[in-house]
């Protein structure tokens, strides 16, 4: 720090990093809070169905990203993580296809659903770059997510109150000045003899699957957010937990399974001994409140192609493998299948993504899901910090649960879904760099040329101009 003091311009950028680190972690608690509180179908109709309020500021974080790269005052090729890789190829592919589609044969809906794919993008590119390239510390990624779990827990509590008291609130959040509805709200529909409620989401799987994805990042804050209550670290993990039986989905099942499953086996073996004695009383307790939901669930699974909503995936097969023969590599355009209402439905992103962007987007698509995966898993193997080894842990697995899920529904057409993934996927960058700064300070601890203590306490710098 005497260092720092003692020639001007290192101080001037050190404060101007401070500076933008903060700008970052409020711009995304921000796009946090609005991502859960406010359904993303209330949209500013100029735009359109892109014009969500969450969507505006991430593409308010594209936009100011883009300006500071320009500008010289950041500099993206010092911040060395995996994810601007992965953002990469998937641009390309859609970039590739945007090009190449065939704008004759294509209706005006399908044009305009063209260029929302690339609004699309701006705002998880930006979602994502603003947290890998600018949360330089642990107190940073907890801050955010701190805001990241109390709005999936608002989220869980409305999804609890439509599905136990028919109460729904988020008709009242829909009310905004100045934006309107853009599609007919599903409301509380029913399953069985069960509500099927979708809380602040826009669909049932969409709330299920994002609360799956939610629950390890809460268990994680839960755990080692030591400066706030027992009450408040908790409190967001059962609430968290309600808009999985809420949903009335097997996806959700498979999501937290997916998720706590990963977070439970990284785990070191004191916290995963309490993990497994706890899951049980966990999931009686929530299963409990709902009778019959078991058995809902259970005949779900069991039906096989006997279940409707199976057998239209299973019919799908054929005419994607139609539209693959008329363009097999780089598809009939990103954004461009718009199957009637009912009919056609994919509920599988890759079979969506196989039309709309060929094989060469499937690949990207690929990418794009497992290499933040494996990032977080390698970025915990490096890692000696406890807290960070957990937190890489919870992050894998919520990004495997994003992935697996992915077969089972159309998840680019869910906001919610792929806002909470942009901001998933940039927090593993942050980590990333976090375990990478931690090697070299950690043999300079052990050499005795610096002090001993938390290698993860370093802070990381934003690369200025």
């Amino acid at each position: 720090m005497a260092a720092a003091a003692s020639h001007p311009a290192g101080t001037l950028g050190l404060v101007r990093s401070m500076s933008s680190r903060s700008r970052a972690v409020l711009l995304l608690q921000v796009f946090t809070v609005t991502l859960f509180l406010v359904p993303s179908d209330t949209v500013f109709k100029p735009i359109g169905a892109g014009g969500y309020v969450a969507g505006l500021i991430g593409m308010f974080g594209f936009a100011a990203l883009l300006t500071v790269t320009l500008l010289g005052l950041h500099n993206p090729l010092r911040q060395r993580h995996p994810i601007r890789a992965a953002l990469c190829l998937l641009w390309l592919s859609v970039l590739a296809s945007y090009v190449l589609m065939d704008r004759n044969e294509l209706t005006v809906p399908e044009l305009a659903s063209a260029d929302r794919l690339l609004m699309q993008l701006a705002v998880i590119t930006g979602v994502a770059l603003l947290a890998a390239d600018f949360l330089g510390s642990l107190s940073d990624v907890r801050r955010v997510l701190r805001v990241l779990c109390w709005g999936g827990a608002f989220c869980g509590l409305v999804a609890a109150l439509q599905f136990w008291l028919s109460l729904d609130l988020s008709v009242y959040l829909r009310e905004l000045p100045g934006f309107s509805l853009n599609v007919n709200d599903i409301g509380i529909a029913t399953r069985g003899d069960l509500n099927r409620v979708s809380g602040t989401a826009i669909y049932p799987i969409e709330l299920g699957v994002v609360a799956g994805m939610l629950m390890p990042l809460a268990v994680y804050l839960a755990i080692y957010d030591m400066k706030r209550s027992a009450r408040r670290r908790w409190a967001p993990v059962g609430l968290i937990a309600l808009a999985i039986p809420a949903s009335v989905s097997r996806s959700a099942v498979l999501s937290v399974a997916v998720a706590l499953g990963v977070l439970v086996m990284l785990m070191p073996a004191p916290q995963r001994l309490v993990a497994i004695l706890a899951l049980p009383f966990g999931l009686a307790g929530v299963f409990m409140t709902a009778p019959g939901l078991i058995g809902t669930l259970t005949s779900f699974f069991e039906a096989g192609t006997g279940d409707s909503s199976v057998a239209y995936r299973v019919s799908d097969y054929p005419l994607v493998e139609r539209f693959l023969e008329q363009a097999p590599w780089f598809g009939r355009g990103g954004g461009t299948y718009i199957p009637d209402p009912g009919l056609n439905v994919l509920d599988n992103q890759f079979l969506k993504t196989s039309i709309e962007l060929g094989l060469v987007g499937v690949v990207a698509l690929t990418a794009f899901f497992l290499v933040p995966a494996v990032s977080a898993l390698v970025a915990r193997r490096r890692s000696r910090d406890p807290e960070l080894r957990l937190l890489c842990a919870a992050l894998a697995g919520a990004a495997l649960a994003a992935s697996v899920c992915s077969f089972t529904f159309d998840s680019f057409s869910y906001p919610m879904f792929t806002g909470l993934y942009a901001l998933v996927i940039g927090l593993i960058g942050a980590v990333w760099r976090l375990a990478v700064a931690e090697a070299p300070a950690a043999v300079r601890a052990e050499s005795g040329t610096t002090a001993p203590g938390p290698v993860t306490a370093r802070k990381l710098q934003p690369a200025g101009g």
